[in-house]
């Protein structure tokens, strides 16, 4: 574009006019180009920050940091290039310029401190109000112990503190950090290479002798108090775990250890801080490496005869009123990790009489070993085909769960183990996030039973929904944990068990399937919080289901298709895992700073440097400010002959045009021009279009205009000009085939540059467009009505949140010029839709209704 003006105005006359004070337009012109090319990069960084934030996916702080950097600069930038074309007429901008963005950055790259400590905390002395030092584990299991009064495992609790100065002090922290800087969580093959590296340096290490002596200590305090010989289970209890994201299975946890390998123990927890499946979920979930520092609970093991999972309500249908209860012989590892087929029990949440059970054959379980350590042993013959759980363990488990979700006032997910006499233990108890009812989805009728639909092959009919919902795709079945790297993008995993080393896989599949597994296992709640349709416990699916196959998932009904069954899947409005999460909030926080346009009429009082609240504001102000000095040359040259005049036309705009050469009759000498005054041909084309008998720029688009709300969205869309003109002003500017052109239209801006002449090869039109006075939703509708008309226009579009780019080229002049011609009636019949845009489905409608050319948008037999 620039070099086209360059070009223009090598021919124009305005050099002729200007004179001696050329050097002053010239310097104004090197500022203008420079400016307007800092501006829409600057507004393009602004949309993609956006689209990154609202598009419901995961993203990365690093890249919305290094995004925002970019915004900064360009935005000091316009600020020095506003000055340099106004003889430093606003430099206070640098000082509010500086001011917002240090203050965005600060909340982006805010750093979560770890309170100093000591290293080590019995259990006894922690409660919920520790979760800070010691994470969310051990103070729930401190409060469990000492607030509601029920048996919890003796032990101590390893700070958060103690972990960080062990990296510290072995100066592992810039090694992590050189590891993780700009890993992409989603090439499986870097994240595994990253983590492995990181893992075994930690293992290398060796712990602070001030650190190995608290945890010698603590571990003998434990045994003098407790009768001698224990061994402890080690336990993840990393900070912001067990808390608004799970993070389950997600670390390591050492069972049956030894004093002797405590230290060892230690080391593998804090080392699963940085396991692949842990780096992915984090990320994925919202959590920079610092929002998670690795606490470690080491309580007495228990040598269960019987361990499981207890929710206190089912996480697929919160109003049933029951709790649900998996139980297994032996330890609880299987049952968390989902590897072994379980009994399920479901109790009646008010009585806790049984409701329902189904038990399975256990053929092994797995138990302490006396030197250390577990195995795999067989589970006696008359034990194996009847319920591990009797009816006064099921009725004591049913009491205390009531007893801990009266306590905490949510629904929990509490892990338990029965020893060999008989005593029950609370080994964890952790907020459960229910599945929402509906996942926010557009849902086709349910079915009224679990019957399969018909004139479908049917591949399995079994199994459990650890996650409802529908999804279809090419079946990827997963032999081995070497396959994961090649699992595709959309593709639905079958395999044998659930486990969480398939939480990297949670960004790009559709629905998981598995032959064991249970709804109260680590990679179901995982998948649930990824709201990844999960079908657990189906016995034989990786048999049963080939690879590569076409097939549909319904874990709402146990069902899995052969081929695409289209009338099932659901039209889900994705919800971004990240929600709520630290990253989260610190960008929404800082785009508050960022994106919302405040400076909108510059008549107003506000429309100043001192006026600005975001960096969006300062680019506001620039643009306008730059117009004005731009437009506004004859302030500074020769007065004989003003450059920009104004163009009255019968259109309520204010235009103002600088003739390039060619654009106005060569004997045009008034203070105004009239529209028979233009000649320049793609502007011409443009005013057609905006002046079509079809285009009413009165015309209220469907508003309702009654009683406050009136009054307020009355408030909102009018014009901001004074005189009952439509925005403004707009500027021009113009040659014989050429046009630039700015234009403010109530709260959105448009710009449109084009070439429109006899040579093909020569000829194109850009078309920028940005803003709106609704919230985000509704900007975003109408940014998308808009990308569906240039589209339907034969333009290349490129749309991100409310900003759309349409380029088309080498069409010939007629066409060019007709293209044009639909571009004003594109500008005069969207300016307010986005106040009336209130569903996504509406676009198509207003689509359609725009080719049919019913630019009002009236309804077809509607009073007028």
């Amino acid at each position: 574009m620039f070099k086209l003006w360059d070009f223009l105005l090598s021919k124009s006359k305005i050099k002729d006019e200007i004179g001696a004070d050329e050097s002053v337009f010239q310097r104004k012109y090197r500022g203008f180009k420079e400016l307007l090319a800092a501006n829409n990069r600057a507004l393009e960084l602004i949309a993609d920050l956006e689209h990154h934030f609202y598009q419901n996916k995961p993203f990365t702080l690093d890249y919305m940091v290094g995004q925002t950097e970019k915004l900064i600069a360009e935005v000091f930038t316009i600020v020095e290039d506003l000055n340099a074309m106004s003889q430093a007429k606003y430099e206070d901008l640098f000082d509010m310029a500086e001011s917002i963005s240090v203050r965005v950055l600060a909340e982006l790259v805010r750093k979560s401190k770890v309170e100093k400590t000591n290293l080590v905390f019995p259990l006894e002395q922690l409660s919920q109000e520790n979760a800070a030092y010691v994470g969310g584990k051990a103070a729930n299991l401190g409060e469990v112990s000492n607030r509601v009064n029920l048996p919890v495992p003796p032990g101590f609790a390893v700070t958060a503190y103690a972990c960080l100065y062990f990296l510290e002090k072995s100066r592992l922290l810039p090694f992590i950090q050189e590891q993780l800087k700009n890993l992409d969580v989603n090439e499986t093959e870097s994240l595994m290479a990253a983590c492995q590296a990181i893992q075994s340096r930690i293992m290398a290490a060796d712990l602070p002798n001030d650190l190995e002596v608290a945890l010698k200590e603590a571990d003998e305090d434990l045994n003098a108090k407790h009768g001698g010989h224990l061994r402890l289970a080690v336990r993840s209890s990393a900070t912001s775990e067990d808390g608004e994201a799970s993070f389950a299975g997600q670390h390591t946890t050492v069972l049956n250890v030894t004093s002797a390998n405590l230290s060892a123990a230690y080391k593998e927890v804090v080392a699963s801080t940085f396991s692949p499946r842990a780096v992915f979920y984090r990320r994925r979930k919202g959590y920079s490496d610092q929002d998670v520092v690795m606490s470690v609970a080491c309580i007495a093991m228990v040598d269960a005869a019987v361990s499981g999972v207890m929710y206190t309500v089912d996480p697929n249908d919160a109003q049933r009123p029951v709790m649900l209860i998996s139980g297994l012989w032996g330890l609880a590892a299987y049952a968390v990790e989902g590897s072994a087929a379980m009994d399920f029990f479901v109790v009646d949440k008010a009585g806790g009489a049984l409701v329902q059970q189904e038990i399975v054959v256990q053929a092994a379980q797995l138990r302490v070993k006396p030197e250390g350590g577990v195995h795999e042993i067989p589970v006696p013959e008359a034990s194996r085909a009847i319920a591990c759980l009797l009816p006064e363990q099921l009725a004591r488990l049913w009491e205390y769960g009531r007893r801990l979700e009266e306590h905490y006032r949510h629904p929990l997910d509490i892990e338990w183990a029965i020893d060999g006499g008989g005593k029950l233990f609370i080994l964890q108890a952790r907020p459960l996030q229910p599945t929402q009812q509906a996942w926010d989805a557009v849902r086709p009728t349910d079915q009224a039973s679990n019957q399969p639909r018909p004139g479908h092959a049917v591949l399995l009919h079994s199994g459990t929904p650890a996650c409802e919902g529908t999804a279809c795709g090419a079946a990827f079945v997963m032999a081995t944990d070497h396959m994961l790297p090649l699992v595709p993008e959309g593709a639905i995993v079958v395999v044998r068990e659930t486990s969480p080393r398939y939480v990297p896989l949670m960004g790009r599949i559709q629905a998981l399937i598995t032959d064991v597994g249970s709804v109260t296992g680590h990679m179901a709640s995982v998948a649930r919080e990824f709201r990844i349709p999960t079908l657990v416990g189906t016995g034989n699916g990786t048999r049963t289901i080939v690879h590569g196959q076409e097939i549909t998932v319904d874990a709402t009904h146990g069902i899995v298709y052969e081929g695409r069954v289209e009338e099932i899947l659901a039209t889900l409005c994705p919800i971004n895992p990240m929600k709520d999460s630290p990253i989260y909030r610190a960008v929404r926080t800082a785009l508050l700073r960022i994106a919302p346009l405040n400076l909108i009429d510059p008549k107003k009082e506000n429309f100043s440097p001192q006026g600005c609240q975001t960096l969006h504001d300062i680019i506001r102000f620039c643009h306008e400010m730059a117009m004005q000095e731009m437009f506004r040359i004859s302030d500074h040259v020769r007065r004989e002959r003003a450059i920009a005049v104004p163009l009255r036309i019968q259109l309520p705009l204010n235009i103002y045009l600088i003739d390039l050469g060619g654009g106005l009759r060569p004997d045009f000498s008034g203070k105004a021009a009239q529209h028979q005054d233009v000649v320049c041909l793609p502007l011409n084309a443009l005013l057609r279009g905006m002046a079509h008998e079809g285009v009413n720029w009165s015309n209220d688009v469907g508003i309702q205009w009654s009683g406050l709300a009136s009054v307020l969205a009355q408030s909102m869309i009018r014009d901001p000009m004074a005189e009952g003109n439509m925005g403004g002003p707009n500027y021009a500017l113009v040659s014989h085939h050429y046009l630039n052109f700015s234009s403010r239209l109530g709260y959105h801006f448009a710009t449109i540059d084009t070439y429109c002449g006899p040579v093909v090869n020569d000829n194109y039109v850009t078309f920028s467009f940005k803003g709106g006075a609704a919230d985000i939703g509704r900007r975003t509708r109408r940014a998308s009505l808009i990308a569906d008309i240039l589209k339907g226009l034969d333009f290349k579009v490129e749309h991100k949140v409310d900003m759309v780019r349409g380029q088309m080229k080498k069409y010939d002049e007629t066409l060019t010029a007709q293209k044009l011609d639909m571009l004003g009636r594109l500008l005069g019949s969207v300016r307010l839709l986005d106040m009336v845009l209130t569903d996504d489905r509406q676009v198509q409608w207003y689509t359609e209704q725009f080719f049919k050319g019913n630019y009002t948008f009236r309804i077809p037999g509607e009073g007028k």
